[in-house]
């Protein structure tokens, strides 16, 4: 499958991912927080975990399953953002991906704008650190498509 079939997926175009190198969509965590992106990197690290508990299941916006695959993307700038869904993993290190999915920033501090007031809240996730939710991920080097999750 190519890239522009996987731009083109209908699930894709229902969610209007936003194409944003890995360098913007860290500097800019509070525009993009819980919105759909399209990134595309090199995988650098992969680990794949049982989690059982809760709050780390909770965190997935499709929360339907138990195993939790996680691995680090790397931008062409050297910058890295973990990427978390639950499937078995099927990518190696140094395997060239495109991604499609819903953003968590983490540590920022956002405004909301009440009837009366402002508030500024700091957005917190549970793994620490900013992270993709991934909806579907293309493996380049394997020229598959890893992961496909309709959205229900």
């Amino acid at each position: 499958m190519d890239f522009f079939r996987l731009n083109n997926n209908k699930n894709n175009t229902q969610l209007s991912p936003e194409k944003i190198s890995l360098g913007t969509l860290l500097s800019q965590q509070k525009d993009y927080n819980k919105k759909a992106v399209l990134v595309q990197g090199t995988v650098v690290s992969v680990v794949s975990l049982d989690e059982m508990d809760e709050q780390t299941v909770s965190t997935w916006f499709l929360n339907l399953a138990t195993t939790v695959a996680y691995f680090y993307l790397q931008g062409e700038m050297g910058e890295k953002i973990l990427v978390k869904y639950p499937a078995d993993l099927d990518v190696s290190a140094r395997d060239s991906v495109i991604l499609v999915g819903i953003f968590s920033a983490h540590g920022v501090t956002i405004e909301t704008k009440g009837l009366l007031r402002t508030k500024q809240e700091e957005i917190v996730n549970p793994l620490g650190e900013p992270f993709i939710g991934a909806i579907t991920v293309e493996n380049h080097t394997k020229q598959k498509l890893e992961y496909a999750r309709k959205n229900r």
